[in-house]
Parts: C-alpha cells; sequence; structure tokens
C-alpha cells in the first residue's frame, strides 16, 4: 500500500495525463473482473448481465452528484423528491458527496441483485447464462425508456469529474480485500464447494442457495461502485456503453486472469 501511494503520488504530480488516464482505468477495470470473479469464477454461476448492476451505479450517482443547475436542464422531469437533491459535501480536497453518492447507487444496485439474485441463482449453466444476459438487456431498454432520469437515447453530460487516481485505488483495495477475505471465509469455501460439484456439497450439508446469493449481491454491489466510478472519470454517459462490448471485454479478462483467482 505504500509503495502504491508512492507512485500514485509521483503519477499525480507528473501531469502526465495519459498515463493517470490509463491507471484510472485498470482500476476500474481490475474493481469489475473481481467483482465478476466473485460471482463467476467462485460459484460457477456464470452470469452475463454483471453491466447491469454498473450501468445502474453509473446513472444512479451521477443524478445525485449532479448540480442543481445542470439537473434543472438536463433532467427538468425529476421527481420532486428528487429534482433538489445534490450531494456536495467535502472533506478537505475530498468529496464525502461523491463517496455518498457512491454507497448510495451501489447499495441501490446490491438490493436490485439480491430480489433478482432469489429468482436467479436457483439456475445453472447456460440458463442462468441467459437469464442473466436477459437482465442486461432488460436494464438497456430501461435506461432508454426513462428519459426523465437517463436522458434516453441522449448523452447524460456534464457529470461532475470527482474520479482521480486516489479515489479509484482506494476502491480497489477495498474491493480486493473483501474479495479475498470471502474466499477465505467459510461462505467462500461453501462457494467453491458446489461450484466443484453441487449434489456432493448438498450431501455434505452446505446449502447452495446463500453463498450464491452472497456472491450475486456482493458483487452487484462493487460492479456498480466501478459504474460510479467509470462515469464520474468520463464525464458523459449513455446506455449504448453498457452493453456487449464491455461485458466481454471483461469476461475476457476474467478468463485470462483464471477464473477463481484473486491474484490473477
Amino acid at each position: 500500500m505504500v509503495a502504491l501511494s508512492v507512485g500514485l503520488a509521483l503519477l499525480q504530480f507528473s501531469g502526465l495525463a495519459f498515463w493517470q488516464g490509463l491507471v484510472v482505468n485498470l482500476g476500474i477495470f481490475l474493481i469489475l473482473v473481481l467483482s465478476l470473479n466473485l460471482s463467476n469464477g467462485f460459484t460457477g454461476v456464470f452470469s452475463l448481465g454483471h453491466i447491469g448492476f454498473m450501468a445502474l451505479g453509473a446513472y444512479g450517482a451521477a443524478i445525485l452528484t449532479l448540480p442543481l443547475r445542470e439537473k434543472q436542464e438536463y433532467l427538468p422531469n425529476l421527481p420532486r423528491w428528487l429534482a433538489g437533491v445534490h450531494f456536495d459535501f467535502r472533506l478537505g480536497p475530498f468529496s464525502l458527496g461523491f463517496l455518498a453518492a457512491t454507497l448510495i447507487a451501489a447499495l441501490l444496485a446490491a438490493l436490485v441483485a439480491l430480489v433478482v439474485g432469489l429468482v436467479l441463482m436457483r439456475l445453472s449453466g447456460h440458463f442462468v447464462a441467459v437469464a442473466t444476459l436477459g437482465f442486461l438487456v432488460i436494464v438497456r431498454v430501461l435506461l432508454f425508456n426513462a428519459d426523465s432520469f437517463t436522458r434516453g437515447s441522449r448523452t447524460f453530460s456534464n457529470v461532475t469529474p470527482y474520479t482521480n487516481l486516489w479515489w479509484v485505488w482506494a476502491w480497489a483495495l477495498v474491493t480486493l480485500y473483501v474479495v479475498w477475505r470471502l474466499k477465505r471465509s467459510p461462505f467462500g469455501r461453501a462457494m467453491l464447494a458446489q461450484r466443484e460439484d453441487r449434489w456432493a456439497a448438498q450431501s455434505v450439508g452446505i446449502a447452495v442457495m446463500p453463498p450464491r446469493l452472497l456472491a450475486f449481491v456482493v458483487s452487484a454491489f462493487f460492479t456498480a461502485v466501478a459504474g460510479s466510478l467509470y462515469a464520474h472519470f468520463i464525464t458523459s454517459i449513455s446506455p449504448t456503453a453498457f452493453y456487449f462490448d464491455l461485458t466481454f471485454k471483461v469476461i475476457t479478462m476474467l478468463v485470462v486472469g483464471g477464473m477463481g483467482s484473486v491474484s490473477g
């Protein structure tokens, strides 16, 4: 952590914008791959819909941090209880409003994952892959049609650029630690056991549903965090960004690094 902090500080003071952006993207994709690994790698339930949670995190946090003036111009039809909300409180150079908005959006995505997971985590094999892919398509259709919240097919721009090297890598370390601890916990051993042989795991008293659901919900939480970081880095988002292209990029990284491997 000390070495990482020194490296990030040197990179920040160097003023090399290209390399800073590259390292920020590296951290965001690290969070995405670790999150997907928690579901796909540890439980063996192959999800193709996790980028849908990223979209929910991106739009949810972006709406909460959008300045009131821009909110009135870009989202004039927002409900009254949301139109006057702007998370913009700070502690020195750090925006606690951004942190709060990210956590709220991530918890919302985790709640959606809990509801969806109660149904989908009962499936296995290609059935769950197709079902989660259907979830991704549903999220995309909702984003296109919820004009009052997302501007539909138009670009959601003027998102405040809060994301920097420190925010991304702080979240990356938190994600890495949580996934690593989960893998070595009783829940993690249950995930790996039912992944290897579902019927053998059940025969020795390991419940299949709880570890699957836990992995799915925690994975959705951190995927939404990555979405918030992504939105506040590029500052302009649209539903087209959260679809098959990004989905298969993350899956490719996961396969190359090794399914179920934290270090990979």
